[in-house]
């Protein structure tokens, strides 16, 4: 008498499937996950652009004046002085992907754009924040 034995095991078309129901469920989580991302950097962009707003409206009311120029690479004005502190020049240069200030008439535009993906530009003036 022969014994019939019942492999036990999945097929070739049952691993597939599994596999590709998988790949779609990692790219639904890395595209949300990327978006969160996104979002946190603009956030942080933002953030960065208010207090260098704030640190303005500081050397506003000790000088008088806002700068007619800002170096970005060491934050400081066109007579050398200290717009921002090291920390936050650092900050500056870690988080935004570029930074750029005019000013004329003591009024100043700052554009700022984040590191996402879009690289969303963030602007502000001496009289209200724009995004």
């Amino acid at each position: 008498m022969r014994i019939i034995r019942k492999e036990a095991g999945f097929t070739l078309i049952e691993l597939m499937v599994a596999l590709i129901v998988l790949a779609i469920l990692a790219t639904l989580a890395f595209s949300i996950y990327s978006n969160y991302v996104d979002k946190a950097k603009v956030t942080i962009a933002e953030h960065a652009v208010i207090e260098a707003r704030q640190n303005l409206d500081l050397y506003n009311m000790d000088n008088g004046k806002f700068p007619d120029s800002i170096d970005f690479s060491t934050c400081h004005d066109e007579n050398s002085r200290a717009v921002f502190s090291t920390t936050f020049c650092n900050q500056i240069k870690n988080d935004l992907l570029s930074i750029e200030y005019t000013a004329e008439n003591n009024n100043y535009v700052l554009k700022a754009r984040a590191k996402d993906v879009k690289n969303t530009l963030i602007t502000t003036n001496s009289i209200k924040m724009i995004k």
